[in-house]
């Protein structure tokens, strides 16, 4: 069994991210889809005609003589877009605040019981104990996004017309995506409030600062990589295959009805692969979480027995 609670080096937080899905793997990803699945699938069919709807009406409006064709097809139907829009951003939040969860939860049973001596009863009722403080978390973090995330994109955006801006970014992205976690974990696994964990997950980042943005730098740079690998697949017959067909002199509506269908098939893909290596992003964060604290626990244990065997004046 791998322990959570060790303490790791910058090597040990990436390695042992690898060894808990190796050994765990299985486990988790079978309870991560019989709770998560029809979620995920009810995003992906909405997905699926969103976009399908939206590349139809796109390439539709190439060669036509109408030049407005895409702006008065967006006016004609403003109701139902905006409609079909914000229930599809409901259920991308759902499914966000799930998927997100899920993968703290486990890692509190698998310490808890010693292992993946669990079943999908049990993260069932987790997850909903807990729910109240996810829901406000995820409040206080779009909150928090629309405020100060979007003034802090705006100063990186605007230092990346000097040179200092670019190393800022690299270092300044997986920093916060660091923090979140670590809050969130505090959040979750303590008796707290919402800006009391974001203080703990900031004191936690500061402590071992710059291992765990490089580790964490480095698995968003291991699951963009899976990630590009199966969304290029069908992208780059989809490009192939237009191309032939024009190179064929066929109509345009011919050259861009299967790109068209392919270009749906990489968002879906894109969707349902993101969320599924969200989950080793969120755990390599549970064991910097776990490795930090066991490393806290130690240090006010030690200090605590000092106090104890250091004589009175």
């Amino acid at each position: 069994m791998l322990h959570l609670f060790k303490k790791r080096t910058f090597s040990e937080y990436i390695g042992d991210t690898f060894a808990f899905f190796k050994e765990n793997g299985k486990h988790f990803f079978k309870h991560y889809f019989i709770i998560n699945g029809g979620l995920l699938l009810l995003l992906l069919v909405l997905s699926y005609f969103i976009f399908k709807v939206y590349f139809e009406v796109l390439f539709s409006s190439i060669g036509t003589n109408a030049p407005n064709f895409l702006e008065d097809y967006f006016n004609n139907n403003i109701a139902l877009i905006i409609g079909v829009f914000l229930f599809f951003l409901i259920v991308i939040l759902f499914v966000s605040l799930v998927n997100y969860a899920f993968p703290i939860i486990y890692l509190q049973l698998y310490e808890k019981h010693k292992g993946c001596n669990f079943e999908t009863l049990d993260l069932i009722k987790a997850m909903k104990a807990k729910i109240g403080k996810i829901i406000l978390f995820f409040l206080a973090l779009v909150g928090l996004s629309l405020t100060a995330g979007l003034l802090l994109i705006a100063i990186v955006f605007a230092l990346f017309f000097v040179i200092i801006g670019i190393p800022i970014a690299i270092i300044g992205i997986p920093a916060l995506m660091a923090w979140v976690q670590l809050s969130f974990y505090e959040y979750l696994n303590e008796d707290m409030g919402i800006l009391e964990a974001y203080g703990k997950g900031f004191d936690k980042l500061k402590q071992h600062f710059w291992p765990i943005v490089g580790s964490t730098l480095i698995m968003y740079m291991i699951i963009q990589t899976i990630a590009t690998v199966f969304i290029a697949i069908p992208y780059i017959i989809g490009v192939i295959d237009m191309v032939t067909n024009i190179e064929n002199q066929q109509t345009d509506a011919d050259a861009f009805s299967f790109f068209s269908i392919m270009m749906v098939i990489v968002m879906c893909i894109s969707i349902l692969v993101s969320y599924i290596l969200n989950n080793i992003m969120i755990i390599n964060g549970g064991i910097i979480y776990y490795s930090l604290r066991d490393q806290n626990e130690n240090i006010t244990t030690l200090s605590d027995i000092d106090q104890i065997g250091t004589p009175s004046e």
